[in-house]
Order: C-alpha cells, then structure tokens, then sequence
C-alpha cells in the first residue's frame, strides 16, 4: 500500500477548504458571540440613592436653618433683655448696725448710676430717726440736713451752699 496523502492534489484541496470553512466558522461563532454580550446601557442603581442622598442633604440643611433662627432669636431676646434692665453698679443702700447687731444705726443711699452719697438717715439708740442727710448727686455735697425730735416731728431744717 502506498501511502500518498501528501501528493494528492484532491487531498490538498479538502485541507484547504476544511481550513477554509473552520476559520468561517470561527469567524462567525466570534461575530455571534460579539452579538449576543453587546454592551447594556448600564442602569444607574446609584441614582435612587443620589436622589435619596439630595434629599436628605436638603432635610439636614432646613433643619440646621431652623435650629440657627431659633438660636438667633434666643439670643437676640437675651441681649435685649440685658439692655433693658440696667445694670447695677453701685448698690442703692447700705445699712450700719450699732454695738449689739440689732438696731441699725445710719442708712446710707446712693444714686446707682454715679455711686454717689444721695441720702443718709442717722438713728439715736432708741431706734427713732436723729435726722437726715441730703447730697447733691452731681457734686455728693451735702445739701440739706433735717433733724427731727424724740416724738418723730421735724426740728429743724439746715440748707448748705
């Protein structure tokens, strides 16, 4: 038996179109496939989430808006308030006791303003009232001076320059 395969023009033939037809093939399995996994137009699953995301950041945002005019109102009632009521500098009287601690000896007023002595009213040891002491509050000189009987009735009145 001989074995001639190789020099066979009919043999060559079938090769060539066995390749021919596989490489086809190939060709078109490759094109079906390229087909079939085409690229999707891809959903975008982050947009609800973006969406979900602005709204939330919006809620945040009214949120620290209504929480900053509270706090603005708040404060703007507390510094109008603090402008309101003056402010103490000087305390409006002052009471001295005597010896025991029990009966006030003199009374001392002043304008709360200036700090200024505008009044003084000595008692006796008896508690009654010896008299009263009258200042100027621009100057704090004494301006007046009323001094009164054991019954409580004026004695006399003496005017100072």
């Amino acid at each position: 038996m001989k074995n001639n395969n190789h020099k066979n023009p009919k043999n060559k033939i079938f090769i060539i179109w066995g390749l021919f037809i596989s490489g086809v093939i190939l060709v078109f399995l490759i094109l079906l496939l390229l087909a079939i996994n085409k690229p999707q137009p891809k959903t975008d699953t982050q947009n609800p989430q973006h969406l979900n995301s602005k709204i939330n950041n919006q809620q945040e945002q009214q949120t620290y808006n209504a929480i900053i005019k509270k706090i603005e109102k708040e404060v703007d009632k507390l510094t109008q308030q603090q402008e309101q009521t003056p402010s103490l500098k000087y305390p409006p009287t002052i009471n001295y006791y005597g010896g025991n601690e029990k009966k006030i000896h003199d009374i001392e007023e002043y304008d709360q303003d200036t700090g200024k002595k505008i009044k003084e009213t000595y008692y006796d040891f008896n508690g009654i009232v010896g008299y009263i002491a009258k200042y100027s509050k621009d100057t704090g000189d004494i301006i007046q001076k009323t001094f009164y009987n054991p019954d409580g009735t004026e004695k006399k009145v003496k005017h100072f320059n």
